[in-house]
Parts: C-alpha cells; structure tokens; sequence
C-alpha cells in the first residue's frame, strides 16, 4: 500500500493564518492576543521537534537554499 496524504497544507496555512489574525487583531484584548500567540510558539516548537527527528534527504539542502532565496527576494521587494 502506498502513501496516503492525509492532511491539506493550504488549509494549515489558513488555520495558521486566522489564529496569527487573532493575534494581530485590535478588537482583542492582550490576554486573548497573547494566549493565541502562545499557541503559535507551541506549533513552531513541535515542527521544530519533528523536524529534528527526520532524515536528511538529498537535495533537501539545496531546496531549503531556493527557498530561503525566495524569502529574502520577497522581503526586498516588500522593501522597496
């Protein structure tokens, strides 16, 4: 049997992004705001942790590096 996926990136991307929008939102007060951003430092932690445990694959070094191009193309273009 093969693998099968069984989550939806683009919908953890947009869970994500909502709990960061209550964190940003002025309609909060600071307990709700830091409590939602407690959660954003726990999910940060726990990939952190699970990424330790894998492997290395090849060419994952030079993907990380395109992405981190990527990232910093995208700042500077915010920049200007």
């Amino acid at each position: 049997m093969g693998f099968k996926k069984r989550w939806d990136v683009n919908e953890i991307y947009s869970q994500l992004r909502a709990l960061s929008g209550e964190v940003n939102s002025r309609y909060n007060d600071g307990f709700t705001c830091f409590y939602a951003k407690q959660d954003l430092y726990q999910i940060k932690w726990f990939i952190d942790e699970q990424l330790k445990k894998c492997p290395k694959f090849t060419g994952e070094d030079e993907w990380l590096l395109e992405e981190e191009k990527k990232k910093v193309i995208n700042i500077l273009k915010d920049e200007m």
